[in-house]
């Protein structure tokens, strides 16, 4: 799904199913903003629905995006160990550093070691050190690396 598109549908779902659901809800508690009972039950189905299906959406989404970051992570320290062989043996550990970091930077990812996984070693194969640049994405991954 488009990001940017994303950014708008998801909040929108969201307030129709919750409204969905307060209507057909406010139904049964003789608060009658439906005509009759079919109605509140259709109401509260399809609130239901939407909701369901937003959460698959978003966990989905969500899982996701920090395995893209995992896997890029590996890619990079691939094409890093790939460039620069001598590094590995001990020649020069920062060039393979400074390597995966650019190549995570090209990739959409930013330098952050604020997770709580970075304290114990400064390492750039760490994919706990990399935020996504864009907006949405980087939401969705710190929400879901505070779980990890």
């Amino acid at each position: 799904m488009n990001q940017d598109l994303a950014i708008f549908i998801v909040p929108f779902a969201l307030i129709l199913a919750c409204g969905l659901l307060a209507a057909g809800g406010l139904y049964f508690i003789d608060i009658r903003y439906l005509k009759d009972a079919r109605y509140a039950f259709a109401s509260v189905a399809a609130g239901a629905v939407i909701l369901i299906v937003l959460e698959i959406v978003l966990y989905g989404s969500s899982v996701g995006f920090l395995k893209e970051q995992q896997l890029k992570t590996s890619l990079c320290e691939l094409d890093a160990e790939s460039a620069h062989p001598e590094a590995r043996q001990g020649a020069d550990a920062a060039v393979l550093h400074d390597a995966i970091v650019g190549c995570m930077k090209e990739a959409g990812y930013e330098w952050d070691a604020n997770h709580r996984h970075c304290q114990d070693a400064r390492i750039a194969t760490n994919p706990f050190f990399y935020l996504p640049i864009a907006t949405f994405d980087r939401a969705i991954t710190g929400l879901q690396m505070k779980f990890e």
